[in-house]
């Protein structure tokens, strides 16, 4: 795998996380965190993680791979926040 490429793939999460922990139902912390600067933050790294791809990749398969791994993650983030939660209620 290529710097560029997991370097984009960890932007890709991160960005996932950023949205995920704006939102009000989220369960990794106790309050989300403030909307705007977290959604930004969040689109300015997909937005990243893209770009990143797009240096190893033709656009549409870096498009292909973004919207694989943003499936992916967001359908993992909520079950590792039951899983924290669970943890914390303990």
């Amino acid at each position: 795998m290529n710097t560029s490429t997991a370097l984009a793939l960890t932007a890709a999460l991160t960005g996932c996380a950023c949205l995920h922990l704006a939102s009000p139902n989220q369960r990794w912390r106790l309050t989300p965190l403030p909307s705007r600067p977290a959604r930004g933050a969040g689109l300015a790294l997909l937005v990243m993680s893209w770009l990143g791809l797009r240096q190893d990749m033709q656009a549409i398969t870096a498009t292909f791979t973004l919207a694989s791994m943003l499936m992916l993650i967001f359908v993992l983030l909520p079950y590792l926040g039951a899983f924290i939660a669970m943890k914390r209620d303990r």
